[in-house]
């Protein structure tokens, strides 16, 4: 029989893997292990969604049960244990170390080791190939592009695990290479295999919404189903996986620092009965750990090193075996090696507590700190992922200027100091940041922002001080950048920029033609705006003008028609616009953009005049003029409810000083033609006001 040593070896190779399991314990179990529980294996092989999905393994005590005899105890550590990776020169190296550190290297190790050698015989070397091209698939698979190219350390032939190993019954095979190290009989490409019914599944477990990462459960059992098979059953269960949040938080263990949160777990259960001829042996085999990341950030926002904390279990038992475990708590530090895509190194700090338990010995150890090396490096690419995400500018922190941005008026030369600090989105908490590269937009030189850097506290703000341009130049202001242990924020979209009066006109052009066969009219009305910001609102604006109007019949009008006319002026209010511009230019170095505005206007009434047709003696004759606006009222017949005060959906210009425009046509229910014109156009110094 191949040991219980074997099956976990060749089964725990912390990867997914394609297989788990229902509960079936050995004979013997210890108290906190219920043994009339029954677990029903599924009978579907297809994946059950999440609610259907838990698998039927009942996984390991992570720590012990109060009936498991032992006490905690400091153990010595071996530093050779975490120099698995020391003296590599590439990713490919740390490839085939970790490879061989949980493939070849320890399948032949020891008197279980040796015995399992004798049992396969001349096939040996071939299945210790084939374990490593095995593990060498499944690490290139999830590491990714960093290995793409590595070569396989596997040479020669690449023996079939699926071939029999001359034991009773029993079948080594590999999966896919995809998946991970399945202990199992051969297994057709549909899940299906002679004399066995193969159930599995698998589900994602979900993570946080504010980390990155990823976690899954997948089991699989066989049950046998034939005469040669009858009671013969394999089950297996895996969670593996973890994450680390996108956003670093204040860290409880040391005033100002800030760490970022994780979380990783690995649990393997082997559970396999086998039927005999003179009798049915029955194996169970666990191991779990699950650790608790901690990632620390440098005052540059980069990650400067991760502790790991974990709670480790491993569980034997078996025909007249009881099932024992053995327990470890272990600290380790490192550091992810950004040139090798996140690969351990940098080990540290290392410390191990031991359950002191009947199963404890050097060979479970060893086996427990491979289980923490290989958290670290499954845990290490996630953390770079997650230092992509904190270091995409303003993802986690944001600027604050006081006073705000576009809320502060400055003549020619005139100052204003801004005090600027920086605080996390999520916890709204000020955090020490340093804010550089201080530079006067739209250009260098436009005006002057001093100091260019500085360091800010929490409630100890920095202050940069903010001198106008002697002349007016549009989006006139500062831009800053900060970083911090808790994030990045970048200038581009935290600009600093002041308010200039008199920043854009909106001009007003209206003609409406009267459709009415006795009333033929025509109205032409124009106005020019002078819009001021409007104090402590960003991106609006307002203003107060005068609408000139001139009102008179066409040329040649029949004179049995009623007169209108009328001419002078009245009043446009704009009650507020909202100017949102986004501008640039192409790759032609043409100017483009977009436009986002809103208008709240209104047009008082004007004071038109009509004067009705009589017939007097067989001719038509005016008659004395009475009160007519006309200008006013067809306006809001032609605009509708919708636009008689509101407008929305300019269209960008950008040329020659004008900004967007906007173009409404109407009918008056048929009885009038119009067309009015919006033109939003920048200021000039003409259009500004006496200062």
């Amino acid at each position: 029989m191949i040991s219980a040593r074997v099956v976990l070896l060749l089964s725990v190779v912390l990867l997914p893997v394609g297989c788990g399991g229902e509960k079936h314990l050995p004979s013997s179990n210890p108290p906190e292990y219920d043994p009339t529980k029954v677990y029903t294996a599924p009978t579907s092989s297809v994946a059950k969604p999440l609610e259907q999905a838990s698998s039927p393994v009942q996984l390991p005590p992570l720590e012990p049960g109060p009936n498991e005899m032992g006490e905690w105890k400091k153990v010595p550590v071996t530093p050779e244990s975490l120099q698995l990776f020391n003296g590599i020169k590439s990713p490919c190296d740390a490839l085939t170390k970790i490879v061989q550190g949980l493939g070849s290297a320890q399948l032949f190790t020891g008197k279980e080791g040796e015995s399992f050698k004798q049992l396969l015989g001349p096939q040996a070397e071939s299945v210790a190939r084939s374990l490593d091209q095995q593990l060498f698939d499944n690490f290139k698979a999830q590491l990714g592009p960093t290995v793409a190219d590595c070569p396989s350390p596997a040479t020669g032939r690449k023996s079939s695990l699926s071939e029999p190993l001359h034991a009773p019954r029993r079948i080594l095979t590999t999966g896919p290479s995809n998946s991970s190290f399945q202990l199992a009989q051969a297994t057709p490409s549909g899940g299906e295999r002679e004399g066995y019914t193969v159930t599995k599944g698998s589900v994602n477990i979900p993570i946080p919404p504010d980390a990155v990462g990823r976690k899954s459960r997948e089991w699989r059992v066989e049950e046998g189903n034939s005469p040669g098979t009858a009671g013969d059953r394999k089950a297996f269960s895996l969670i593996n996986g973890g994450y680390a949040k996108k956003c670093p938080s204040p860290d409880s263990g040391e005033e100002g620092a800030y760490a970022v949160e994780g979380d990783y777990e690995f649990t393997l259960v082997v559970d396999q009965t086998t039927n005999y001829s003179n009798g049915v042996r029955t194996e169970y085999n666990a191991r779990s750990i699950h650790a608790t990341l901690k990632g620390r950030v440098g005052d540059d926002a980069m990650l400067q090193y991760v502790d790991l904390d974990a709670i480790l279990v491993i569980g034997r038992g078996g025909t007249n075996t009881p099932t024992r475990f053995a327990h470890q708590r272990q600290h380790v530090q490192f550091m992810p090696d950004r040139r090798m895509g996140g690969m351990p190194s940098r080990f540290s700090n290392w410390s191990v507590s031991e359950w002191d338990s009947a199963l404890a010995n050097t060979a479970t150890g060893d086996a427990m700190s491979m289980l923490t090396l290989a958290v670290a490096l499954f845990s290490g690419p996630i953390y770079l992922d997650a230092e992509l995400q904190w270091t995409t500018p303003n993802t986690c922190v944001e600027i604050l200027f006081n006073p705000a941005t576009k809320t502060k008026k400055l003549g020619p030369n005139e100052s204003v100091a801004v005090k600027t600090e920086l605080r996390t989105k999520k916890e709204q908490a000020l955090v020490s940041a340093k804010f550089k590269e201080a530079k006067e937009r739209p250009t260098e030189g436009n005006g002057r922002v001093s100091p260019r850097e500085d360091q800010s506290q929490p409630n100890k703000p920095v202050t940069f001080t903010y001198q106008a341009p002697t002349t007016r130049v549009k989006h006139s202001g500062f831009t800053v950048g900060a970083v911090s242990r808790a994030g990045v924020a970048a200038a581009k979209d935290r600009e600093w920029e002041v308010v200039m009066d008199a920043a854009y006109v909106l001009e007003f052009q209206s003609r409406i033609i009267s459709r009415e066969p006795t009333e033929p009219v025509e109205s032409v009305a124009a106005a020019k705006i002078t819009l001021t910001s409007v104090e402590g609102k960003e991106d609006w604006y307002r203003g107060s003008g005068m609408l000139g109007y001139q009102t008179g019949p066409p040329p040649n009008r029949d004179p049995c028609s009623n007169l209108v006319m009328g001419h002078g002026t009245t009043r446009l209010d704009v009650a507020g616009i909202s100017i949102k511009l986004s501008e640039g230019t192409d790759s032609a170095s043409h100017q483009t953009g977009s436009a986002d505005i809103e208008l709240h206007y209104l047009i008082h009434p004007t004071n038109e005049t009509i004067r009705p047709w009589a017939m007097v003696q067989h001719r038509c004759v005016p008659r004395e003029p009475e009160p007519y606006p006309f200008f006013y009222p067809m306006y809001a017949v032609a605009r509708g409810a919708d636009e008689v005060n509101r407008l929305t959906g300019w269209t960008y210009v950008g040329q020659n000083g004008v900004v967007a425009k906007k173009v409404l046509r109407g009918n008056c229910g048929d009885h009038c033609e119009d067309q009015t014109v919006f033109t939003l156009r920048e200021a000039d110094d003409q259009n500004s006001p006496p200062k």
